[in-house]
């Protein structure tokens, strides 16, 4: 592994306009970005670990950037990425963040966006992997909202109940709009990564028609394909009134729990909105969120 050099932080992120999210819905490409947004271990641990599996099964580079010091250590695609890169990179990446204090100005904030923003481009990843802000105080979540509609990437966001170690099975819970088609990608690969059992979910009203269960029936069964493990993996079509607390109910038998972020129906706000709230302080796994890259307006 190699560190070097890369500019450090830079003001403003003029003409960065966030635009609705469209694009393939695939995970892979050229590299997954970490960026240090957090002190607390765990959350690094999480956060690292996520990155590790999605880059070891796609066979692509990791970086993990620091935009305190406006370095980063980086891995070249490769399958082989073992535990001991894992802690050697946790290891670095402990002395690189800065320690936790009030910094929540606008500016500030804007100029960590901007650093980060400027490695995605340098380093022409593909993915963003970046921790809650929820357990760091509204300045470290409005930064990592601003990244998810600012980056010029796909976002997965680690959410919830910070660590885990052994994964026999993981959640999906799938929806629609053109998020969960990257959820059922990132799902696939940190099952792949660690032999994990998948359980498909879609959420229906008790009261929901005929066509609309037909749907939701046809929807878990397109992201099984997807994931292509038919013999680990099972789809789930779940009647419940409240979406978030049957996911948050249902969490507590998985160690990861993956969502999308689908831009109509009752998860409309799954990310960032009130849903991923209720998600997020309630579940009792990690929670992992992706978000499609945005498109640029101008």
């Amino acid at each position: 592994m190699t560190l070097p050099t890369v500019p450090s932080l830079v003001t403003g992120v003029d003409g960065v306009t966030a635009g609705p999210a469209t694009g393939t819905q695939r995970f892979d490409g050229d590299g997954v970005l970490v960026p240090l947004l957090s002190a607390d271990r765990a959350v690094l641990t999480d956060q690292l670990r996520v990155a590790a599996s999605l880059a070891r099964t796609a066979d692509i580079g990791l970086y993990v950037f620091s935009p305190y010091t406006g370095t980063h250590r980086s891995i070249p695609a490769t399958s082989a990425l073992t535990r001991e890169d894992e802690r050697a990179l946790l290891a670095w990446a402990s002395e690189h963040v800065s320690p936790d204090r009030d910094e929540g100005t606008i500016g500030y904030t804007r100029e960590l966006v901007g650093g980060i923003l400027d490695c995605v481009r340098d380093t022409d990843v593909d993915s963003l992997v970046v921790p809650s802000g929820s357990d760091a105080g509204r300045f470290r979540r409005g930064l990592v909202d601003r990244l998810a509609v600012r980056a010029d990437c796909d976002v997965i966001t680690v959410n919830g109940r910070h660590g885990f170690d052994e994964v026999p099975s993981l959640l999906l819970a799938v929806a629609d709009g053109p998020h969960s088609g990257l959820a059922t990608d990132v799902a696939a690969r940190v099952a792949a990564d660690c032999d994990a059992w998948i359980d498909v979910l879609h959420v229906v009203d008790e009261d929901a028609p005929a066509r609309t269960r037909e749907r939701a029936e046809a929807r878990v069964e397109e992201a099984v394909q997807r994931i292509g493990r038919p013999d680990s993996t099972t789809p789930w079509v779940l009647e419940a009134d409240d979406v978030a607390g049957a996911i948050v109910e249902q969490s507590a038998y998985y160690a990861v729990t993956v969502v999308g972020a689908p831009t109509s129906s009752r998860l409309r706000q799954l990310v960032f909105g009130s849903t991923n709230r209720t998600i997020r302080s309630g579940a009792r796994s990690v929670v992992l969120s992706a978000r499609i890259q945005p498109t640029p307006v101008g």
